[in-house]
């Protein structure tokens, strides 16, 4: 038997307090995420200690880190408690635990093989209807209210939910559509208190949480009920209830709650970050606006795109993918290792929290010219692994969604361009935190589409996220 000797030189990092140790560095990460992590990779290099010396809260940088974390998920197991035990015998432990995104093994390869016929490109192309619907809505409404100036985001935040819970759980009443997603918006902004103050108490914002959960399983049991009797139904929930493996195996309630919760979140917020980070983008840069209007008004003619058309639209495309580069979903990920391990050159102990950067990968200058500009045309002729761009993740966890949500995308902006421009209230503080949303929401100034694109300044750390030159 050959024996493996694993290093075990002391990993880099910054020096942290005895009585804090990682949470310092974590408390970094998270006043001043995008800061903390240059910094991270620049001084120390691929593998980071976020405690010097400490291996077992530890940041990975690169491709090659990506590979190895992301292209075996038996050894880097994805987690939903890093930092925090989630009360799995609880409501919202019912909803968090049993879904996708933290399966691990063989369950989460079964659930994946169940489920991927859901997202598959055919079926995610029957819910453009529902997206040019729910937009067209939003258009009219800022018409008839004769508005010139909304919070961009919590506008795409609306749009999104309402696709979201349409296509998820085929709801048309509007009455109904508005209660579900004040359920999910505000169980979904509160969860922060899971961390902060786990005290289920009677008037206590944890104890709101838990019952905002008990509302939402109810309703998606009833509603999981309901979809069992319709075997015609083509919303997402339906599709999952009559999913089945080729053992006729299928979810149970609790795996179908779980799912659909996740998929509400994930098809969600993600998705309104990306669409307002778009249009700030383009607002930022008005020849590359103009450029698109031009490719839209080409082909559409002031239509909203079909799935045909999509695919004819290179600048879009291109503006789609530049966008979830610079601003992605999420700026990093993280993964626990189940056995003893070799990390670039290190010692890593079983049961390390490991965390990989997308947002540090996607602007490597080895990999991406002029990795903080703005360039869509790079996409052209550009063309990366998995591992080197990876907005939706990558491997066996990569984002089930990732094809509806860049769908979405797709069919929202054309349709918004189209209708108006989008201009940024001048010298607006444009700020995004580490789950890569504007902090301070994104004032926003519409009128009929004229194409007087002009930049105007803005402040906030964005300036050091983005060269304006």
């Amino acid at each position: 038997m050959t024996t493996i000797t694993i290093p075990k030189q002391t990993i880099p990092g910054p020096h942290a307090l005895p009585l804090l140790g990682w949470r310092a560095a974590m408390l970094k990460l998270f006043l001043n995420p995008f800061a903390t992590l240059r910094h991270m990779h620049d001084r120390y290099g691929d593998v980071v200690a976020l405690a010097h010396g400490d291996p077992s809260h530890v940041v990975a940088f690169g491709p090659a880190m990506n590979f190895q974390l992301l292209s075996n998920p038996d050894l880097f197991e994805t987690t939903s408690s890093a930092f925090v035990k989630l009360p799995k015998d609880t409501a919202l432990g019912r909803l968090m635990v049993n879904n996708l995104p933290v399966m691990i093994g063989e369950k989460h390869k079964q659930h994946r093989h169940v489920m991927q016929p859901t997202f598959h490109k055919q079926q995610v192309a029957l819910y453009r209807d529902d997206m040019v619907m729910f937009t067209q809505h939003l258009l009219d409404q800022w018409q008839e209210q004769e508005q010139t100036q909304i919070n961009v985001h919590r506008a795409m935040q609306q749009l999104t939910q309402r696709i979201a819970i349409k296509t998820l759980f085929g709801l048309y009443d509007e009455a109904e559509l508005q209660r579900v997603g004040k359920m999910l918006r505000q169980l979904t902004s509160q969860q922060i208190w899971i961390m902060i103050a786990p005290i289920d108490v009677p008037g206590t914002p944890y104890h709101h949480v838990m019952r905002l959960a008990e509302q939402m399983i109810a309703f998606t049991s009833a509603q999981i009920a309901q979809k069992r009797s319709q075997p015609a139904a083509t919303d997402v929930l339906a599709t999952l209830v009559h999913a089945h493996d080729e053992d006729g195996t299928k979810l149970n309630d609790d795996e179908l709650i779980g799912h659909a919760f996740t998929i509400f979140v994930a098809g969600h917020e993600t998705t309104a970050n990306a669409l307002t980070w778009t249009l700030f983008l383009l607002d930022q840069h008005p020849r590359i606006c103009a450029d698109l209007l031009d490719e839209l008004d080409g082909s559409l003619h002031g239509d909203a795109p079909t799935i045909e058309q999509l695919h004819h639209l290179p600048l879009l495309d291109g503006i789609v993918k530049e966008s979830l580069r610079l601003l992605p979903p999420a700026a990093i990920g993280i993964r626990t290792n189940t056995a003893p391990c070799e990390l670039g050159g290190f010692a890593v102990p079983k049961g390390a929290n490991i965390m990989y950067s997308e947002f540090i990968t996607q602007r490597l200058p080895e990999l991406y010219e002029e990795p903080d500009r703005f360039k869509p045309q790079r996409w052209a002729t550009l063309n990366r692994t998995a591992y080197e761009y990876l907005p939706f993740s990558a491997g066996r966890h990569r984002c089930i969604g990732a094809e509806f949500a860049t769908q979405e995308m797709k069919v929202v902006l054309p349709m918004l361009l189209q209708r108006y421009r989008f201009s940024v209230v001048p010298n607006t503080k444009i700020d995004t935190n580490l789950g890569m949303r504007p902090a301070h929401g994104m004032p926003m100034r519409i009128v009929p589409q004229d194409r007087q694109f002009q930049r105007v300044a803005v402040g906030g750390n964005i300036q050091q996220l983005i060269d304006f030159a």
